[in-house]
């Protein structure tokens, strides 16, 4: 597993490498340690692009990439090399790791991470200077967004170079480095694919074991903290998202998670959560009755937005269009409540089913991509690799009063993450029950 990591976050190196002209300097910034209060800090989340070509877990690190090569003198072997690729971390100190914990060190880049060569973060400023001097690079990728949001030991680094930009822009092309890897984390390679059906079967498995213990009386929390115990139980790192346990009227707030009140006997309950795992992504939804039964009204609602779940994942194969399976997706709910005698003809449907019917997921649950062509760049057609959410959904609050009264109060979603194949898809999560008699007997004393 540890080789097969490294040459993972190897292979995307040597693949923007491949894409880059020889021109071209590429700086990939990690994160740092935000502060939480007077003297603590959140728990430290890497950049996700950054991790994405280094593997690497700890703060201020930055890394820099160039086709065309650089030199650069090796501390560990004591004298100049050229190379494509130099890592920038923290420095070894003994004193500040017994208090913070392990750093590695530059020392130990190349043997740990395989890249080729690591160095003080204290010298990325000076080398990049260096490089620049040197008269060769015409094209400098940073991410635009990173670098206007960073702080700490790399910010400090990179003041000189910020200060020059003035008179950089009208030598070298500035180009933002978030488009190209967007276009690479699009599609997933093998690992990926393993480490997302690990952290989507986690979830599954959390939420398997927590629908069997809801209850009337119980409280959101409550529910919340089984599903992050199971998760982590089995291995899981953090929730990919917070956790989304929402009651009765709540099942139609879409991002609701206070998860503060209690769960009542006859109603719903909507959970939407994932786990997360070597930092990527599961993300599943259940809707379950509280009490163990579905009412006649819920069952016709949550039904509806089973069989247009079935439907869409039944036309999901390479070259389909993520836009044309929400419109697939909203005109069969449309049908559906139209049916039940909620909708008249004509009224637009979209005010109960709100959002779109899936996303791409992977290291961001809602992964770096967007869900439609944008200009050139065509993340809308499905592509073999592809890992998406589908999530239908049907949201009847207690403010429609359009709605007749026995329906309100009803919020219905069923998600699952689905890797689009040569044949056509897989349900990475299909193990999770979703029909109804499926989940009434799961729930089952």
């Amino acid at each position: 597993m540890e080789n097969e990591q490294k040459q993972f976050h190897k292979s995307r190196r040597g693949k923007l490498l491949n894409i880059l002209d020889e021109d071209s300097l590429v700086i990939v910034l990690g994160s740092t340690n935000v502060a939480r209060s007077y003297d603590d800090a959140y728990k430290f989340k890497q950049n996700k692009n950054f991790y994405y070509f280094t593997g690497f877990n700890q703060p201020n690190a930055a890394l820099i990439l160039a086709p065309g090569g650089f030199e650069v003198h090796d501390g560990a072997k004591n004298k100049i090399v050229k190379t494509k690729e130099a890592l920038f971390v923290q420095k070894a100190d003994p004193l500040k790791e017994t208090w913070f914990g392990r750093r590695l060190g530059y020392e130990k880049v190349s043997k740990e991470l395989g890249i080729t060569i690591g160095l003080e973060n204290s010298r990325l400023g000076d080398v990049i200077a260096d490089i620049l001097s040197k008269d060769t690079i015409n094209k400098i990728y940073v991410s635009m967004y990173d670098l206007n949001k960073l702080s700490g030991e790399i910010k400090d680094q990179l003041k000189d170079f910020m200060r020059s930009w003035i008179t950089l822009s009208t030598n070298v092309q500035l180009l933002d480095l978030n488009y190209l890897v967007a276009k690479m984390r699009m599609v997933k390679n093998q690992f990926e694919i393993d480490q997302i059906r690990y952290a989507s079967t986690i979830t599954a498995s959390g939420f398997y074991n927590t629908i069997q213990q809801v209850k009337p009386g119980m409280h959101e929390y409550q529910v919340q903290a089984m599903l992050e115990y199971y998760y982590k139980e089995l291995g899981s790192q953090d929730t990919a998202f917070e956790t989304i346990v929402a009651g009765g009227n709540n099942t139609c707030i879409l991002h609701y998670n206070t998860n503060r009140e209690k769960l009542k006997n006859g109603d719903l309950v909507l959970i939407d959560s994932g786990a997360e795992y070597n930092y990527y992504n599961g993300d599943l939804t259940r809707t379950i009755p509280v009490s163990g039964k579905f009412t006649k009204e819920q069952k016709e609602v949550y039904q509806i937005v089973l069989d247009a779940q079935y439907a869409v994942i039944k036309k999901i194969k390479p070259g389909v269009k993520l836009t044309d399976l929400k419109k697939y997706s909203v005109e069969q709910l449309k049908k559906g409540m139209m049916k039940l005698g909620l909708l008249k003809k004509g009224y637009d449907a979209t005010k109960y089913t709100l959002h779109g019917v899936g996303h791409h997921i992977g290291l961001d649950t809602h992964d770096a991509v967007a869900n439609k062509k944008i200009s050139r760049a065509d993340f809308d057609t499905l592509l073999v690799g592809n890992i998406i959410t589908v999530e239908p959904g049907i949201y009847f609050p207690e403010s429609a009063k359009e709605i007749p009264a026995k329906y309100r109060r009803i919020g219905v979603r069923i998600e699952d993450d689905v890797l689009v194949t040569k044949g056509g898809r897989e349900v990475l999560s299909d193990a999770l029950p979703k029909e109804i008699e499926d989940i009434e007997f799961l729930m089952m004393e």
